[in-house]
């Protein structure tokens, strides 16, 4: 049990580590024009309008992870044995779509990130 915590509380630390990241790289765009974006990230996948305010440029990107779950050992009882149940392991494959907003004078003001 000890250890499933312990996995999880890393799986957190992990994530949560990943995102601050994720916020200073996309914090680091705000002020800065589109044609700054597009020359370092490229054309976007996607431009959409966004009423009178301006656009919004949007990029998306395969996320693959794989989750390895420890060993677990089960007891049985009245044998007084114990037994190793087999690794597993999980696949998640996620898509992340990179918004950012361009306002009327071609400067990016704000982003959102999300998770398809």
């Amino acid at each position: 049990m000890k250890k499933i915590i312990t996995s999880l509380l890393f799986s957190y630390l992990l994530i949560a580590t990943g995102c601050s990241g994720t916020a200073k790289l996309m914090n680091g765009w705000i002020g800065q024009t589109k044609q700054q974006l597009i020359k370092t990230w490229g054309q976007p996948e996607r431009t959409v309008k966004n009423g009178t305010e301006g656009e919004i440029l949007i990029y998306s990107a395969q996320v693959d992870l794989l989750e390895i779950l420890p060993a677990i050992n089960v007891t049985t009882e009245g044998d007084g044995y114990s037994k190793a149940a087999p690794r597993t392991q999980r696949e998640y494959h996620l898509t992340k779509l990179k918004l950012f907003y361009v306002n009327q004078a071609d400067v990016v003001y704000a982003w959102k990130v999300k998770d398809l």
